[in-house]
């Protein structure tokens, strides 16, 4: 029998040996036109909000970390202030994102924002790194809804706007960063411990966001059978679940006890280091050999490599974004001298912060209107190639050159340079991974007299994922630099203070120092004019190399992401009119009608098959 390939390969029904029919996975076919109204609309908007929210989450403690440090102390934990929330992320999405395919998806949206209003409450009135790291934890619980908020705009809007869907959770991402940014430059300016109005900020965002979930969501019920309390356990892939969490988890706290706390051959680094890397590895072999529908479901692999091409390339820019544009720029122009306090900080962001809100407008649009996704991230990733160049060559004397390479990076204004912005990264690769998940539920073939098994697919537990592997690279590439960082600073007390002994400084002054420099201020009594000038140019060149030797090793990860989007296959022609999950109230004789014509078509196409 003559093997056919393409499209025309989806557009059979299959059968198991029940003789219960396998849901088309080719529905990107149907060209019904669904009418949007203001309920899919105002849904949109919601979701938009939610993501606001957590972009807003992300980005205002770690841009003002440096000032959280002066106020709390504790520098070696700090790292754990954007790993928590990442971590929590990076666990939950998909599992969260599986729930909501069996579940009801409004309150996995919508309880979520709840604990995470508790956690900024928590924050706001922490009085340690530790239990600020402990609020973040909770507050990240809300960051794994991304799964579910990202991936219902794309749901309830019809496929050739996936783009689009994307574009518009972009835009309200980009908000929550710019708002993120100058409002916590704001605040934190107040006064020392000005930074806590960023969680109470936080706490009204959150009971905000779960009113609007809570009050105005109501998706169709769900496709997916009733499930037993066991087979509801065994769909969100307890095994699975169990060895990434504690894997990512265990190589986390080795990484961030690299960072300073102990030195790499001692157990304390080496112990969860190995155990983690190992229990990973078994997650893997257990994701490809142990069971088809895991976290990481086989069928995301069916139309190709652009599932894990797209989810790769997603995890650098997490890499890039959280751990150096998000946390290291910021302190670069702290401590090499470009600003002196906070809100002067979040101005000079603005070089960046608004052009993303420009850029991602013409690149949706672009995307949605020749239904490319592919070249505009290639020029995306190139423009992060050449701002991690520039940023592995920073002096104290790049003064305004900083803010140019903050105009170069991809998340700031690459189409108005060249093409593209980071709208790219995080419209099209969301995009391109929900595109390699069929909307739909696989039943596989049992033994006799048991009930029937299930593989669970959907755009949740492929966003869920992609965003979970964007918050492992942040997570990660958060305490690789921040271990990079604190090595390098390890010799700081020593440098700066020969410094200012060679120009005159007692060295009995030189702890007095070292804790000026520590609250900002280089004024010591007794100290000259050029004592203080030696010490400030030898914090600074101190400071200067270790953020150099943190940006070298993005280089090859970019070099890595350019070639995966190369490699990525065309999706064009699943662009097309058909809504997956609307919200609309659909007549239902002309419902009727359509499915039934729907089986008709099915009934002509049915073969049997061998179910795996």
């Amino acid at each position: 029998m003559p093997a056919s390939t393409g499209v025309d390969d989806e557009k059979t029904t299959k059968s198991n040996a029940t003789g219960i029919p396998l849901p088309r996975t080719d529905s990107f076919l149907d060209e019904e036109h669904v009418r949007l109204t203001w309920r899919s609309w105002v849904v949109v908007f919601i979701t938009c909000f939610a993501i606001f929210s957590q972009v807003f989450v992300v980005t205002a403690a770690g841009s003002v970390i440096a000032f959280i440090i002066r106020d709390l102390g504790e520098p070696e934990l700090a790292g754990w202030i954007i790993q928590g929330p990442l971590l929590m992320q990076s666990v939950l999405s998909p599992i969260i994102g599986r729930l909501s395919d069996v579940l009801d998806r409004k309150y996995l949206a919508g309880i979520p924002p709840l604990i995470a209003f508790a956690g900024a409450v928590m924050s706001a009135r922490a009085q340690s790194m530790p239990i600020l790291i402990g609020g973040g934890v909770l507050i990240g619980t809300t960051l794994s809804t991304i799964a579910i908020v990202q991936a219902i705009p794309s749901e309830i809007l019809p496929l050739k706007y996936r783009a689009l869907a994307n574009g518009y959770a972009f835009l309200a991402g980009s908000f929550g960063g710019l708002v993120g940014v100058l409002g916590s430059g704001g605040v934190t300016n107040i006064n020392p411990s000005g930074w806590r109005n960023i969680f109470w900020i936080q706490a009204a965002f959150h009971g905000m966001t779960a009113l609007g979930l809570l009050g105005f969501y109501w998706p169709p019920p769900s496709e997916y059978p009733s499930l037993s309390l066991s087979q509801l356990v065994w769909a969100c892939d307890p095994i699975g679940s169990l060895l990434m969490t504690a894997g990512t988890t265990l190589l986390l706290l080795a990484f961030d006890w690299a960072g300073g706390t102990f030195p790499w051959h001692d157990a304390h680094v080496l112990g969860p280091l190995v155990t983690g890397a190992v229990l990973l590895l078994f997650f893997g072999l257990y994701e490809w050999k142990g069971r088809t529908d895991g976290i990481i479901a086989h069928v995301f692999f069916s139309r190709g490599p652009n599932f894990v091409l797209s989810v790769f390339a997603f995890a650098v820019e997490g890499f890039v974004f959280y751990s150096a544009v998000n946390s290291i720029v910021p302190q670069i122009v702290l401590n090499l001298g470009f600003e002196t306090n906070s809100w002067r900080i979040s101005v000079r962001q603005l070089s960046y912060n608004m052009l993303i809100i420009v850029t991602s407008i013409p690149v949706t649009l672009y995307a949605t209107k020749y239904k490319d996704l592919k070249s505009p991230l290639l020029v995306s990733f190139f423009f992060f190639l050449i701002v991690s160049i520039c940023y592995a060559t920073i002096t104290p004397k790049l003064n305004h050159a900083q803010i140019v390479y903050n105009i170069l990076v991809p998340e700031k204004l690459s189409l108005i340079i060249a093409g593209i912005g980071q709208s790219g990264p995080l419209t099209l690769i969301v995009a391109l991974t929900q595109f390699t998940a069929p909307h739909q539920f696989l039943v596989r073939k049992c033994p006799l007299n048991h009930p029937p098994l299930f593989d669970f697919v959907s755009k949740s537990t492929a966003t869920g994922l992609a965003f979970s592997a964007r918050a492992i690279g942040g997570a990660f590439g958060s305490a690789i630099l921040d271990a990079i960082i604190n090595n390098k600073l390890a010799s700081y007390d020593a440098d700066v203070g020969a410094a200012a002994v060679a120009a005159g400084l007692p060295a009995s002054s030189v702890p007095a120092l070292l804790q000026a420099l520590a609250g900002g201020s280089a004024a010591v009594p007794g100290a000259s004019a050029a004592v203080i000038a030696a010490a400030t140019d030898a914090s600074r060149n101190a400071y200067a190399r270790a953020y150099r030797f943190a940006w070298i090793p993005i280089i090859p990860f970019v070099l890595l992401a350019m070639v995966a989007i190369v490699c990525l296959r065309d999706v064009k022609e699943l662009m097309t009119e058909h809504v997956e999950a609307t919200v609309e109230r659909v007549e239902a004789r002309g419902r009727a009608a359509h499915d039934s014509e729907q089986e008709d078509q099915e009934e002509k196409r049915v073969t049997p098959i061998e179910a795996s």
